[in-house]
C-alpha cells in the first residue's frame, strides 16, 4: 500500500510543470530561471507550458546591425512610387525598419533638420545617424552595407 501511495505521489509531482523565464542582462548575457527576472533585465521571455510561442527573431547579422544602426523610412501621403520601391527594397533585403509618415509642417521641418537639407525629398532613409533623401538604390545600398546589414534576406 505504501508503495502505491509513493508511486502516486511521485507521478503527481512529475506532472507538475514549472514556469521558466529567459532574460538578457545589461551585458548581453542570457539567463534562465524559475523566478521572475530582476527589474534591470531586458528582453524577458516566459517559457514553459503556458508561455506563448516566441516571435521569430531576425538573424544575428541583422540584430547586430539593428543595435547600432536602426533603420527608419520617412514617407508622406503624396509619395507613391519611390516610397513603395524603397519599402520593397528594404523588405527584399530582410531589413526591419520603422516607417514614419511626415504629415505636418513641424514633421517636415524636423525631417529637414535630420537630413541637413533645405528641401528633404521623401522617401528619406535613416540608417543610424546617416540619411539619404529620395529613392536612390545605390545610395541606400551603400548606407545599409556600411551599417553591416546583409545584402540579401538571410
Amino acid at each position: 500500500m505504501k508503495t502505491w501511495v509513493f508511486l502516486l505521489a511521485l507521478l503527481l509531482a512529475g506532472g507538475a510543470q514549472t514556469q521558466t523565464y529567459r532574460w538578457v542582462d545589461q551585458d548581453g548575457k542570457v539567463h534562465y530561471g524559475d523566478r521572475f527576472p530582476p527589474a534591470v533585465a531586458g528582453d524577458v521571455h516566459k517559457r514553459g507550458p503556458a508561455a506563448p510561442a516566441a516571435a521569430p527573431q531576425p538573424a544575428y547579422p541583422v540584430r547586430a546591425a539593428m543595435a547600432n544602426f536602426p533603420v527608419a523610412l520617412y514617407v508622406s501621403a503624396d509619395c507613391a512610387q519611390g516610397c513603395q520601391e524603397g519599402r520593397d527594397y528594404l523588405r527584399q533585403r530582410g531589413i526591419p525598419f520603422a516607417e514614419k509618415n511626415v504629415a505636418t509642417r513641424a514633421e517636415g521641418e524636423a525631417l529637414k533638420k535630420l537630413t541637413g537639407d533645405a528641401e528633404a525629398v521623401v522617401p528619406v532613409l535613416a540608417v543610424g545617424t546617416k540619411t539619404a533623401s529620395g529613392w536612390l538604390r545605390g545610395e541606400w545600398q551603400r548606407l545599409l552595407d556600411a551599417a553591416g546589414y546583409p545584402k540579401e534576406k538571410p
